[in-house]
């Protein structure tokens, strides 16, 4: 019975090595590859059983000790520390962003290897990955808005030893829930300068963390999200008291079932101003838009270890009387996984490599971000869900039974469409940042920039569907609100066609100057998946399958050019 305990997810197909090739340059690339096929090795091995060990096994409340006294220490099964040694301690991925020297890079290393190294994690946990992007992105915030904080936090934020602290972001309430404006927990100053917090927090994963990013009102701010101010506050204080502050219960969630997601109350808790009424929240959006693209790169990850689980299973399986994957249909289904893997791989590495270049200074690449990352999220999220689906399908009855990873794998799938924002929210911010940013010149360039050197009819096609997406945009900016937001998720998905479709263009073009043909393959099937129109049946998925699923290269002289650009 296959399965791919051993398989090394950065070696396994060729899409992440070459982004890696194609963002990063050679000395950083060099280096991000010798870590990945590292923590490759280890997700192929022991990591993906203690994260299953960990998610069996989730965490428990303890909020008495035994003298009475309220403790709210939450216990953890050891293999939960074995998976936070690799991703704090060992691999340094909270810290790489922040401070020099993590892994040997002289600097601070690249946001594009950070992600590989996140996305790799990922495969095997979807539950301390979560603490780590929150880790990661309050250092930033302190680093952006709060440089004295900042000297005071992140040594222990990125700490690669046992003094590590991890953090949190405690974001929604009863009232509201995606309606942050409408927020209550309130914050009170003391005589002595000091803000304390009181109310309810309704949804606070990583609830155990060292460190809490929260928005509260102070007392008298007006309404709205524009009365909300951004807080740090701390478990445990200076004197070792707690602060004040309970966990209700833990939450009995359907996946990520090893992540401490609890209900909070602030009961007068120690709070630090981080930006207060009118930049608060826009300072928790930058929080809020890097764990987007991490929730994208989770979901991504869901995306390429559903194909990699899939494509092990039929190739070494056989039914009624030959493989599984030398039958028409399920040949079907292992291209449109190896493509969902190559697409949502890209286009989560898209927002990564926009990332970086806004870091580095590129105001448009800052623009792009802020517009495309929700939309990415959006995407992959339902990418993950389905992918995770079929490939629990391919697998069939064990598929659905624990001892295997599929019925994880689909649990944890659905949390990422609902969190940092379901769909609809994702679909309303990529339009407020449309209008907001007047981003849409920016974005229609975008679109059309991959594919702009790519000859003949694959990058024509590419082109001709981002003009015939400018005149949509267009269009789309002159209806009234209601209808506009109607002809949203159109006008959305069919963006992120267009992307894709370029960014994988660009690469295929390249290969079949080489004489492999694999991603123009795939690049043919991508726009078919799209096409309104049925179609005949996809000839030359059956000459190139087993290099197109494998990641081998494909003969481009044993296809028709027909077949590969039409």
């Amino acid at each position: 019975m296959p399965d791919t305990v051993g398989l090394n997810p950065f070696t396994a197909s060729p899409v992440l090595p070459r982004i890696l090739r194609r963002l990063l340059d050679g000395d950083a690339a060099r280096w991000a590859a010798e870590h990945c096929a590292g923590i490759g090795e280890l997700v192929a091995g022991p990591l993906d059983e203690l994260a299953a060990t960990a998610d069996r096994h989730g965490p428990r409340l303890r909020p008495y000790d035994k003298r009475g006294a309220r403790i709210d220490e939450i216990e953890f099964h050891p293999a939960w520390d074995g998976v936070v040694d690799v991703a704090y301690r060992r691999f340094g991925i909270a810290a790489m962003s922040h401070r020099e020297g993590v892994l040997g890079w002289p600097g601070r290393a690249p946001e594009v290897a950070k992600q590989a190294l996140f996305f790799l994690l990922a495969h095997a946990d979807r539950n301390v990955v979560t603490g780590l992007t929150m880790t990661d992105v309050l250092a930033r915030v302190l680093r952006l808005y709060a440089p004295e904080l900042a000297e005071r936090y992140l040594p222990r934020l990125t700490a690669t030893d046992g003094t590590a602290w991890q953090a949190a972001m405690f974001l929604t309430e009863k009232a509201g829930g995606s309606d942050v404006g409408v927020n209550e927990v309130e914050a009170r100053p003391d005589s002595d300068g000091t803000w304390r917090l009181h109310g309810d927090k309704w949804f606070c994963s990583n609830c155990q963390a060292d460190l809490i990013l929260t928005l509260a009102r102070p007392r008298g701010a007006g309404p709205g999200t524009d009365g909300l101010a951004l807080f740090l506050v701390r478990r445990t204080l200076d004197d070792g008291s707690r602060n004040a502050y309970v966990i209700n219960r833990l939450k009995d969630k359907l996946g990520t079932r090893g992540l401490a997601s609890g209900e909070v109350t602030f009961t007068g808790a120690a709070a630090e101003l981080v930006g207060g009424p009118g930049v608060g929240f826009r300072q928790m959006t930058e929080m809020l838009n890097q764990t987007r693209v991490a929730n994208a790169v989770v979901a991504a990850a869901l995306v390429h270890r559903a194909y990699l689980e899939a494509r092990e299973h039929a190739t070494g399986r056989a039914a009624f009387g030959r493989r599984l994957s030398d039958h028409p249909l399920m040949r079907e289904v292992l291209a449109e996984l190896t493509l969902a893997a190559e697409t949502s791989t890209r286009l989560a590495f898209y927002a990564a490599g926009l990332l970086q270049r806004s870091d580095a200074g590129d105001p448009v690449a800052g623009v792009l971000l802020r517009t495309l990352t929700p939309l990415i999220k959006y995407h992959t999220a339902r990418q993950a869900q389905w992918a995770c689906h079929e490939a629990m399908e391919v697998r069939g009855g064990n598929g659905y039974i624990e001892d295997w990873p599929n019925a994880r794998m689909v649990r944890d799938a659905h949390l990422l469409s609902i969190w940092e924002g379901s769909g609809n929210i994702m679909l309303l911010d990529f339009a407020r940042a449309l209008r907001r940013t007047g981003s849409g010149p920016a974005l229609v360039e975008a679109l059309t920039e991959p594919s702009a050197a790519v000859s003949g009819p694959l990058g024509a096609a590419v082109r001709e569907k981002a003009e015939a997406w400018a005149r949509e945009l267009a269009l789309w900016e002159a209806l009234p609100p209601d209808e506009a937001q109607l002809a949203l998720r159109g006008l959305a998905e069919r963006c992120l066609h267009v992307l894709a479709a370029g960014l994988l263009a660009v690469d295929a073009d390249e290969d079949l100057r080489g004489g492999d043909a694999r991603l123009a393959v795939l690049a043919r099937r991508h726009g078919r998946t799209w096409a309104a129109e049925p179609e005949p049946p996809d000839l030359a998925l059956l000459t190139a399958f087993p290099g197109l699923v494998s990641g081998a290269a494909v003969d481009a002289s044993a296809l028709e050019a027909e077949a590969l650009h039409g």
